[in-house]
């Protein structure tokens, strides 16, 4: 009974030719009784689709903030609730709530509305409000890993063990994680870059496949090489040693993540 009809197009990026060819007849000359919006994960500036929708209506993109963005984000956030946060309360605000930007909106919320009509959100406030996010997951650990972030590596495994996490389970992704680095990167080394040719050489998909192969140049072969047999001692010494295993784990993420190419060969 309203004025004017919502229609909602999922998936637009996976329309067979024929519907995106009826919609881009339809942007011509679209009803006035209707509003239609099309939802696409990736799609290109120079299809038809897109150039369509461009001359006839408005499009939005939404990209999510790199990691070292979000405590921007989280700035921001505050700022548009009239409040001031310092970049070392709001990055600590993202270690806690995570990086969903929709839980980040809800938890800033809730963190005004405890600390009142003063001009500052502090730390306090956050530890005070913020419900922390769902455990970290072994991938993220992975990535950390194959990125060289010691900081972010050593805060994602004690999450990940206080959450109960198996250090046994932690360790054997990692090492699955690095397998697949030392694949990459040989590839690379052969010339090979295409992630869907390496995909099933490293036993990963396409999207996998380009995400280890960006990690694995952060690491010359004998630092990758050096790190498994590094990975393959701790495993002993957790098998063999009352050695806490987050602590074996924590001094492997250390020498791992810093170590040097001649560190590595002598290993």
């Amino acid at each position: 009974m309203s004025e004017r009809r919502l229609v909602v197009v999922r998936d637009a990026d996976k329309l067979d030719a024929a519907a995106v060819a009826a919609l881009v007849e339809y942007a011509k000359d679209p009803a006035p009784s209707a509003c239609v919006v099309l939802v696409a994960t990736k799609i290109a500036k120079n299809s038809k689709l897109f150039r369509a929708v461009s001359a006839g209506g408005v499009v939005f993109e939404y990209t999510a903030p790199r990691r070292s963005e979000y405590a921007s984000e989280a700035i921001r956030l505050f700022r548009e609730r009239g409040r001031r946060v310092s970049s070392s309360t709001a990055q600590s605000f993202v270690d806690l709530v995570g990086r969903d930007l929709r839980r980040l909106d809800i938890e800033a919320d809730k963190i005004v509305a405890y600390a009142g009509q003063g001009d500052e959100v502090t730390l306090s406030d956050v530890r005070a409000v913020a419900s922390a996010g769902p455990a970290a997951s072994v991938f993220e650990l992975a990535d950390a890993v194959g990125a060289r972030d010691t900081a972010a590596a050593l805060g994602l495994l004690r999450g990940l063990l206080t959450d109960g996490e198996s250090g046994t389970l932690v360790h054997a992704m990692l090492a699955r994680h690095l397998r697949a680095l030392i694949g990459a990167r040989a590839l690379l080394d052969r010339g090979v870059s295409v992630p869907e040719v390496m995909a099933p050489q490293i036993g990963m998909a396409p999207w996998q496949a380009k995400n280890a192969a960006r990690q694995a140049l952060h690491y010359t072969p004998q630092e990758l090489s050096g790190a498994l047999r590094g990975l393959t001692a701790a495993e002993e010494e957790m098998k063999t040693s009352p050695a806490e295993a987050g602590l074996v784990l924590e001094r492997w993420i250390v020498r791992t993540c810093s170590v040097t190419s001649r560190d590595a060969a002598s290993g």
